[in-house]
């Protein structure tokens, strides 16, 4: 709808009756529903609840006006940085998280806690002691392959659950599930590879067969798997339709495939992306990867630059404004210096929620990235057609695709 139209449409709509008014706005949204009204129209079985072992409670000091203030985290699943989530549940159940603080507030970056002693520029004490026992990641952990999302993913796919079928009646009933979706799996695959490529390929679209975002800056394609934004790349060599090898063509893959030339794919990774609200692990130089005891959230633009350099462990589903809204540090890299003292938050304690009284924990749920609602849900986003927006854009980059999170009820 242009300009003049929507004018015109504003001027119709004063002059109309308040139940006429209604019924014209309710058969507009009808007619192009806003994401927002595809998510609260999204039945109650797409909606998947967050096991409170993977949910943190944050509690933050009050702020000046006595505020309490508490931030919920929610660590990331299978098979991502589940070294880090694990050191994480360790820090957490030591109580060692209780009595840090917010040390760095960088403006359109990041808000980083953790020991105000520790690889800090304005240190000045003795670094509080980690918990023993915490493992030691490698750089190789920020990333996982096909077969590791395809066994992550298997208890979603229920044909796999099938005891009775044997392996080939799987991978048949497997393919048959992905022809389905419209897709077309390249050569050999195996049982996990094809559960993966079920899980992180249902919301494709004509514009980007590939995934959302064939053009994205910084991977391959982008897609989500099991309510998570996520990223691949391949290494791959390029065949004609005899199998024999042929340079790269340098087009999209489905563009090469009308012309005869195929992907013959060595490798295949995923990792988890850097989108707004995010938590990753801050560390030092390489090999350093950080065990933990440091962590950041993204509170501006999207520093996807980050992808597979430094570990993302979850990402905050309540309480961002909390850490959003915080003083900007003046220091190095938006560290607190030693004048700003009295800027840092102090970290009051930090739980696992199953940890806490039944009654205390909090229940949130997702929609899931599986689901028919998502697909319409994300088409929406990419196109916006409800009555304010005048030209759809055609595309969203991959974290302008917020998976929805709600509180859920107690049952």
């Amino acid at each position: 709808m242009n300009r003049q139209l929507l004018l015109t449409a504003v001027a119709l709509a004063l002059s109309l009756p308040a139940t006429a008014q209604e019924a014209e706005t309710a058969k507009e949204q009808e007619a192009a529903p806003s994401p927002n009204q595809i998510v609260e129209a999204a039945p109650a079985e797409e909606w998947i609840s967050i096991p409170a072992e993977d949910l943190l409670v944050m509690t933050l000091a009050p702020d000046r006006d006595g505020n309490e203030r508490e931030v919920i985290i929610q660590l990331m699943p299978a098979p991502f940085s589940q070294g880090w989530v694990e050191n994480i549940r360790t820090l957490t159940r030591a109580n060692w998280y209780d009595g840090i603080s917010v040390n760095r507030v960088q403006d359109n970056y990041v808000v980083q806690w953790g020991d105000p002693n520790y690889d800090n520029p304005e240190a000045e004490g003795e670094a509080k002691a980690l918990p023993e026992g915490l493992k030691v990641m490698e750089e190789r952990d920020y990333l996982a392959d096909a077969d590791s999302l395809g066994e992550a993913a298997a208890t979603e796919i229920e044909v796999v659950l099938d005891e009775t079928s044997s392996e080939e009646e799987q991978i048949a009933a497997l393919t048959a599930i992905i022809s389905e979706m419209g897709l077309t799996p390249e050569g050999e695959m195996s049982e996990s590879e094809r559960i993966a490529m079920i899980s992180i390929e249902g919301t494709q679209t004509p514009r980007a067969p590939e995934g959302w975002h064939e053009r994205d800056s910084f991977a391959e394609w982008t897609e989500f798997f099991l309510g998570w934004p996520v990223a691949n790349r391949q290494a791959m060599n390029w065949e004609d339709a005899n199998g024999n090898p042929v340079p790269d063509p340098l087009l999209p893959r489905h563009k090469a495939r009308e012309i005869g030339i195929y992907e013959n794919v060595q490798e295949s990774y995923f990792w988890p992306v850097h989108c707004y609200g995010m938590v990753g692990v801050g560390r030092g130089y390489s090999p350093d990867t950080g065990s933990g005891a440091e962590l950041y959230t993204v509170i501006g633009h999207a520093p996807r630059h980050l992808d597979r350099n430094i570990a993302l462990v979850g990402r905050i589903i309540s309480g961002i404004e909390h850490l959003s809204s915080l003083p900007r540090g003046s220091g190095a890299l938006g560290f607190y210096t030693e004048e700003e003292f009295g800027k840092r938050t102090p970290i009051l304690s930090v739980r696992v929620a199953s940890d806490l009284p039944e009654a205390e924990q909090p229940l949130f749920e997702y929609l899931s990235t599986e689901g028919k609602t998502f697909a319409k849900y994300a088409t929406a986003r990419a196109n916006r057609r409800d009555p304010f927006f005048i030209h759809p854009a055609g595309g969203a980059d991959i974290c302008n695709i917020p998976v929805p999170i709600r509180p859920a009820a107690n049952d």
